[in-house]
């Protein structure tokens, strides 16, 4: 019976959404923080009747009522009564929130029918997401020069200046890096190592709120890690068990994955 009201919904959907639409909702997505189902109450006020997606930090909810200005000028108006999925960016917060919209859908009854744990215009959001976060992880995983899952055996300060060398003294700034080195045992490479190997990728330790969003190593720590070479330090080779080797680093949010993220990582990269 599941399965049958499943292949309803996709006949529906289908139906309901021509495919210039459906490209199209990738690029809104990709574009918009605030996502949401509203209903038109008058010029350029929207109320809130279901939230996709929104920032953690912003208080959002049903029966919220939001001012929606228009993705451009002289775009056609959005009559009262209309509902539609709001493809948002966050603008102003106050009393209410103001948003600049990227683009809207119009709601048709056939996208409106209830599927399992939310709406059809629901999932057709969360795939485009979806399509939008394997996109962006697939070009992390192309851009990578290593791709492992592994462990962090060590942590250890980054000795400065060449391999070998004594320390340099460093110069220290506000927005200093404290560069820190994590030795990260290799379990499997899926690309450019080999498992058994050991890698050394460096992380700035320090909490200024320059780095607040780069990933950041614990001992122990299990994972899949997307490596750059270092070019971010100024010394991009250092030592490991006395071998002056490659160093490393993991520096945007999608290089520091999960152990079990290793098998989506293998699939995205078996596609073309």
């Amino acid at each position: 019976m599941r399965t049958r009201s499943l292949i309803a919904l996709i006949v529906l959907i289908s139906l309901a959404v021509p495919l210039s639409a459906q490209i199209s909702r990738v690029a809104l997505v990709r574009r918009s923080d605030i996502i949401f189902v509203g209903t038109v109450t008058r010029a350029g006020v929207v109320r809130v009747d279901q939230v996709f997606e929104k920032p953690g930090a912003v208080s959002l909810m049903k029966g919220d009522s939001v001012a929606v200005v228009a993705a451009r000028a002289g775009s056609p108006p959005l009559n009262p009564g209309m509902q539609a999925t709001f493809y948002t960016t966050g603008w102003i917060y106050g009393r209410w929130i103001t948003v600049r919209e990227v683009g809207h859908e119009p709601i048709g009854p056939q996208l409106a029918t209830v599927a399992g744990t939310g709406t059809a215009q629901q999932d057709l959001v969360a795939g485009a997401r979806q399509q939008v976060n394997d996109a962006d992880l697939k070009a992390r995983i192309q851009a990578a020069a290593m791709v492992v899952v592994g462990r962090v055996e060590q942590l250890r300060p980054m000795a400065y200046g060449r391999p070998g060398a004594p320390a340099r003294p460093k110069r220290f700034t506000e927005h200093d890096p404290n560069w820190q080195e994590a030795i990260i045992h290799v379990d499997e490479g899926l690309k450019g190592a080999t498992a058994g190997e050991r890698v050394v990728v460096r992380f700035p330790g320090s909490r200024d709120i320059a780095f607040v969003a780069t990933p950041r190593f614990a001992a122990g720590q299990e994972g899949t890690f997307l490596l750059q070479k270092d070019t971010a330090t100024g010394s991009p080779l250092t030592l490991t068990a006395g071998q002056s080797v490659q160093a490393y680093t993991a520096l945007h949010r999608l290089d520091v994955l999960s152990k079990q993220d290793a098998q989506h990582v293998r699939t995205l990269m078996r596609r073309p």
